[in-house]
């Protein structure tokens, strides 16, 4: 997750340890804690108070004081948390878990989460630190590259505004396969990360044409290519009955909308590593002889499964559809003149990067 996203989600747990305390926080205090004006301030306090925590106003040394309700809150040496029983496994599972998070690291709430570790180490025996110790040796983080969001934050916090309180947004994103930008009013539902890239799951505020299913008003947005945003003071209802886990769930990668039937021939030499894996969307295996494989899969996401074909060379082949057969010899076509002629102006770029955004009405998203 990029920087933004854990300023925002930091100043909300540092405004909440704020107003956890037994006197509360005046609005000069929360200011300065947040580092941010009075009119922002006011945003956190309703941010909060729509999100059901029970806030009080009182009057007191000729301020008004905000704080959580008492019996919110449970009190602990230097830490306010609501109400929890933790057993030895939970502290445990709890210290490995945000030992082992890579997502943090380099952010803002890197150090909230070292705080964290060094608490839960504190309720632990030294037989029981040597324990946790071993298991967080266990396994090795894996960082892999991410997206630069150094200069998204005001837009990651309008639309994390804009999630929690249920706002339409207006917003200017950028295509890269039409090299211009487009304007679109939504309705923040929810970010979700991908191959370390941040996304936003919106719905189209309006549509042009009438739907059926509520899902053909879904967008995905990639963060990086939100330009501008406007929070409007409109609010917006959930989608009923909508599930976004089992959208992403039937998804090749990200795209749900874009239903594929294919069927892949694989070498002896790569079928052990399609087989050891469980894969999004409905499958089945075939196994030949000679060790090779017949590979079968219903997802959705024709170039995100264009894209992994590709990845295993000679050692893939698709038998159907026809479609994605033709459009693959034509990438291997072009990959072969570019390595024949690097100088070639035309090279291999076709569709492999092509934006999805503009593929019929219904897919907006492209990486």
């Amino acid at each position: 997750m990029p920087d933004g996203y854990f300023q925002q989600l930091s100043k909300l747990l540092k405004l909440v340890d704020c107003l956890s305390k037994p006197q509360g926080a005046r609005l000069k205090d929360l200011q300065e804690a947040l580092g941010c004006n009075e009119r922002t301030v006011y945003r956190w306090l309703s941010t909060l108070r729509n999100l059901g925590f029970p806030l009080e106003d009182v009057e007191g040394d000729h301020h008004k004081r905000y704080r959580l309700i008492d019996t919110y809150v449970k009190k602990m040496p230097n830490i306010s948390i609501p109400d929890l029983n933790l057993s030895l496994s939970d502290i445990l599972l709890l210290y490995v878990v945000l030992s082992q998070d890579r997502v943090t690291r380099g952010t803002p709430m890197q150090e909230r989460r070292d705080n964290l570790i060094r608490r839960l180490s504190a309720m632990l025996s030294e037989e029981e630190r040597r324990l946790a110790r071993a298991m967080e040796g266990l396994v090795v983080p894996n960082l892999k590259p991410q997206k630069n969001y150094a200069k998204k934050e005001h837009i990651i916090g309008e639309l994390t505004d804009a999630i929690l309180l249920r706002r339409r947004c207006e917003v200017t994103y950028h295509s890269f396969s039409k090299k211009k930008d487009f304007d679109f009013d939504i309705h923040p539902l929810h970010f979700f990360e991908s191959q370390g890239g941040l996304y936003v799951m919106v719905q189209l505020a309006r549509m042009v044409e009438p739907v059926k299913d509520v899902v053909d008003t879904l967008r995905v947005l990639a963060v990086e290519r939100i330009l501008k945003i406007r929070k409007t003071k409109e609010t917006f209802e959930y989608p009923k009955g909508l599930k976004p886990s089992e959208l992403l769930a039937r998804a090749f990668d990200i795209i749900w909308n874009d239903p594929i039937e294919v069927t892949v021939w694989f070498s002896a030499a790569a079928a052990p590593y399609v087989k050891e894996r469980v894969w999004p969307g409905k499958y089945s295996l075939e196994e030949s002889e000679d060790g090779s494989l017949i590979f079968r899969l219903e997802t959705s996401g024709y170039d995100d499964v264009k894209r992994w074909v590709l990845s295993f060379g000679k050692d893939a082949r698709v038998l159907a559809p026809d479609r994605l057969r033709k459009d693959l010899a034509a990438v291997y076509r072009d990959m072969a003149r570019e390595y024949e002629d690097p100088s070639s102006p035309e090279g291999a770029q076709n569709e492999v990067f092509e934006d999805r955004q503009f593929q019929g009405c219904t897919l907006l998203e492209c990486r």
